[in-house]
């Protein structure tokens, strides 16, 4: 069996290879929503824990509790033009932004490259849109 890795992009193709050959794969990792497509890519893959996906669905109870009906969500990502892929944030706001049923206002931004007017915009964009 192959224990970790916790990286989503390392444990994809490991977790991809493994399933073809039939090797178990256990990992606190593989947190994004696309590996809970058991199927033909994941076959062998077990996380240990929970997924970004029901973080979500806690989420959601909590803004349906409170009545709220419109989320914000704000998140880090690599720029575009960046070669680093996508940020751990984008991951775990992916599983949020899933449950909501795709009905929240989201915003990237990169916290390398951003000032503090940047910032200001960002927050005054999401205010228009989410309390």
């Amino acid at each position: 069996a192959f224990l970790g890795p916790v990286c989503d992009y390392v444990i994809a193709p490991v977790a991809r290879y493994a399933g073809v050959w039939g090797i178990p794969v256990l990992t606190s990792g593989a947190q994004a929503d696309p590996f809970r497509y058991k199927g033909e890519h994941y076959q062998t893959l077990t996380r240990m824990m929970g997924s970004h996906r029901q973080v979500g669905e806690v989420l959601k109870q909590i803004l349906q509790g409170f009545g709220w009906t419109t989320a914000a969500l704000i998140y880090h990502n690599h720029a575009m033009e960046s070669s680093k892929g996508n940020s751990d944030c984008h991951f775990a706001l992916g599983g949020v932004f899933t449950a909501l049923n795709k009905s929240s206002v989201h915003k990237s931004f990169d916290q390398e490259t951003n000032t503090g007017r940047d910032y200001k915009d960002l927050l005054t964009y999401v205010s228009k849109s989410a309390r």
